[in-house]
């Protein structure tokens, strides 16, 4: 019996947001890489997995990525991706800047914290990268809103455990060396799973 659908989004399209540190690597296709081998993982642990990109060079809108939550049913949405600092750093600056961190969805805060800290922790302490914590962005134009497309559009489609996650920085040598290699992706891909079937095994005992 299954444990539930999720719905993975490797962010962007094939060569969105290229890495700075080494030509032809790209947060959308690091990012896809990582949803296979995450896909693999929760499979094996026995849940179903739909992922927005079936291949990679797919780009479906923010909304038809976040909507597919509700859509089909989903238990949880993940989008997955790499940062960048703002314009404003400066070049020094620039390529220092890394951690990750996780957004989740205003739409059930008390829900939501203990599993993005959880996913948090485990990017953190796999990567052996700085925490920039766990977070929400609220929409200008309505706080009790999700900024964010595709959380927007998971939780108002049904599907409030709604979550990105920045692995790092890609334009920090440390954080996108780690990105750039299959098998650190793979331990990554690994880590994650551990939480999200902790997660689901937990919410059945309390139901």
């Amino acid at each position: 019996m299954s444990k539930g659908l999720i719905i993975l989004d490797p962010g962007h399209g094939k060569t969105g947001n290229p890495h700075t540190t080494k030509a032809g690597y790209y947060e959308g296709t690091q990012n896809f890489v990582l949803s296979q081998y995450l896909r693999d993982e929760l499979v094996a642990r026995g849940f179903d997995v739909k992922v927005t990109r079936e291949t990679v060079d797919d780009n479906p809108e923010l909304a038809e990525r976040g909507s597919m939550a509700g859509r089909l049913g989903a238990k949880m949405f993940l989008s997955l991706h790499s940062n960048a600092p703002g314009a404003s750093r400066s070049p020094e600056e620039y390529a220092r800047v890394r951690g990750a961190e996780t957004y989740y969805s205003v739409t059930d805060e008390e829900g939501n914290a203990p599993i993005a800290r959880a996913l948090n922790d485990a990017v953190v302490r796999t990567m052996g990268t700085l925490d920039r914590g766990i977070k929400t962005r609220r929409h200008p134009d309505d706080e009790n809103t999700d900024y964010y497309a595709v959380i927007r559009n998971a939780a108002q489609s049904g599907c409030r455990r709604a979550f990105l996650i920045e692995h790092g920085f890609h334009t920090n040598h440390e954080d996108s060396a780690f990105l750039q290699s299959d098998e650190c992706l793979a331990r990554l891909a690994k880590a994650e799973a551990e939480v999200i079937d902790k997660y689901f095994a937990l919410s059945l005992i309390h139901i």
